[in-house]
């Protein structure tokens, strides 16, 4: 239980302070723990970062697997993916540490944050590219399945990072204008 609750305070302190502005101490704290206690459960605070990202990978998944299966037509599901990126950043540790540490992990972790990263990235693809090949849409013949998905991560890429660099109004203007191409580019 306290490996668990170690990983839910890191993950808020992690998300809102970053990896070097968070203490052993401070966890320590936080759980009510010594911090030699900490040792119990993970080596390194290095350890306990990194033990947060297939957590994170899972959730996110699974949050993406339901938004593509709740809605019966795909447009609606891909543009609610899009649109909840920005509510969840600001209301989730979730995606807060996600995202800081997909653009920006801690310089001696960053092989292996990147690794999990490009990982998770493919998967995504995969259940993007499963929704739209399973779906009705029917676009321009000759538009490939692979394409639209292609374009769509970059999309999802693009707007991650306006996000985390450019804040939620310039987010919202960005998701508005490639949504727009992004559907205009189908009708073609």
């Amino acid at each position: 239980m306290t490996a668990a609750k170690l990983q839910e305070v890191a993950l808020m302190r992690f998300a809102t302070q970053g990896f070097e502005g968070t203490s052993m101490n401070e966890l320590a704290e936080d759980v009510g723990i010594k911090k030699s206690s900490i040792y119990a459960h993970f080596s390194s605070k290095d350890e306990l970062f990194l033990s947060l990202l297939p957590i994170l990978i899972k959730s996110e998944l699974d949050y993406v697997r339901t938004v593509m299966t709740q809605n019966d037509a795909i447009k609606p599901a891909l543009y609610a993916y899009l649109e909840s990126i920005s509510t969840r950043f600001e209301s989730s540790y979730h995606v807060r540490f996600w995202l800081r540490n997909l653009y920006a992990p801690p310089v001696h972790l960053r092989d292996e944050v990147i690794g999990h990263m490009q990982c998770f990235m493919d998967e995504l693809e995969v259940i993007i590219h499963a929704a739209i090949e399973s779906s009705t849409w029917h676009t321009n013949a000759s538009v490939s399945i692979a394409l639209i998905t292609a374009n769509y991560m970059a999309m999802v890429d693009g707007l991650q990072t306006e996000l985390l660099f450019g804040g939620i109004e310039r987010y919202q203007k960005r998701l508005t204008a490639t949504w727009r191409w992004f559907e205009l580019a189908l009708r073609v």
